[in-house]
């Protein structure tokens, strides 16, 4: 393979190539698979030998690249994943204030929406700890310090020029759900899902005592008004003011200086990755994702609190939020994430779920098995289901 060619897997990758995106000569390594995830793949190149290595040479960096699955690419091509990525990287990372991984190269196909490609960047294990989102979530503290961080980054773009950028405008300038088209196929795949779900985990979340509202609020958003419900849900959020909102805010993509070093969660250092769904939109779903399948329902059930404290640090950064983005509104469109998020988790289930049993799967299993919990039993605490049947009243 030419050293100038972009990598399509892992196999393409060789000393030869790491030594002109490191400008060292390489002369050996390791990979370990780190993992397959819905969009993208990732490895990490570690043990890695030099001839005369420059005192910046990494021992270790992380490579991520186009899903080897080809619906899975399939799917991040449709939702542009790759390309916001890749802009994000190389047009904004070095103003967000957010602390992103350091790069040492990125390189694309030149392709429309960039189906191969590849980031090389930090080994972030080399100093800090991934927060596991089903063993190790952030505590409360690491919340309210995420809250004033995240709070600092939609100050920052909050209905800026910045939103207008080709690459990150949204479809006819309207506010979309980053995975629209998932929910509006959730009325098709639910009862696979279900099928699916059952044969997994020997659970009916229909069938739960726990969650009560379930089947009626399912009957309702599978049925035939799912996608007049989601126009709805798409416009309402559309009406909102805007900022630059990561989309995928969940434990798995922050990283926090590694407990080793003895730090406070005040003085640890956190890094943001995996900016695939990177948009324009309203706060409020920013947090759905992060908490709805992050946090056990003990600690979730402050999220009010925790929004509160998130809305006072945005109006003391952005003034104009205090009015046009009151703390109800907020509120309000963190509840309608939580219902876009499960139809959308229906359709990307169906997808997800049969890999579930193979070695490569064991810990998507374990994320899911956890996370939908967590999530029915958010709808249920929030009343999604009165609020949707608002929802379709307005629809008629």
């Amino acid at each position: 393979m030419s050293i100038n060619a972009v990598p399509h897997t892992i196999e393409d990758v060789n000393a030869e190539w790491l030594s002109s995106i490191l400008d060292n000569d390489v002369t050996g390594y390791e990979v370990t698979f780190l993992e397959g995830g819905v969009l993208s793949d990732a490895y990490k190149i570690h043990d890695i030998k030099y001839n005369n290595p420059a005192d910046n040479a990494p021992s270790s960096l992380v490579l991520k690249i186009a899903n080897v699955v080809e619906d899975r690419r399939a799917y991040a091509l449709a939702n542009r994943a790759y390309i916001k990525e890749l802009r994000f990287f190389s047009q904004l990372a070095d103003e967000v204030p957010l602390r992103t991984p350091h790069l040492y190269h990125i390189v694309d196909d030149g392709s429309p929406d960039a189906e191969f490609f590849v980031i090389a960047m930090e080994d972030l294990t080399a100093h800090s700890l991934v927060f596991d989102q089903v063993d190790d979530p952030p505590n409360e503290a690491f919340i309210r310090k995420i809250d004033d961080e995240v709070a600092e980054f939609h100050a920052k773009y909050w209905e800026s020029d910045v939103l207008k950028l080709d690459w990150l405008r949204l479809p006819e300038d309207k506010y979309q759900f980053p995975l629209d088209g998932s929910c509006r196929a959730g009325a098709d795949n639910f009862p696979t899902f279900l099928s699916l779900w059952q044969q997994m985990f020997n659970q009916n979340p229909l069938e739960d005592d726990r969650y009560p509202e379930m089947p009626e609020l399912c009957d309702i958003l599978t049925g035939p008004k799912c996608s007049a419900l989601v126009d709805y849900m798409n416009a309402k959020l559309d009406a909102r003011p805007k900022t630059l909102v990561h989309g995928d805010l969940r434990a798995d993509n922050i990283f926090r200086t590694h407990p080793d070093k003895a730090l406070s969660e005040a003085d640890s250092t956190l890094t943001y990755i995996d900016w695939q769904i990177l948009q324009p939109g309203p706060p409020g779903p920013e947090f759905t994702q992060s908490w709805q399948h992050s946090l056990a329902p003990e600690i979730r059930r402050k999220d009010k609190e925790f929004l509160k404290a998130y809305h006072d640090k945005l109006v003391d950064l952005c003034p104009q939020a205090k009015t046009s983005y009151p703390y109800d509104m907020l509120v309000e469109d963190y509840k309608i994430a939580f219902v876009l998020w499960w139809l959308a988790l229906i359709t990307l289930g169906v997808a997800t779920i049969p890999i579930f049993d193979q070695p490569e799967g064991q810990r998507m299993k374990a994320l899911w098995g956890q996370g939908l919990n967590y999530s029915w039993q958010a709808i249920q605490d929030h009343d999604c289901l009165d609020m949707v049947k608002g929802f379709v009243a307005d629809i008629g």
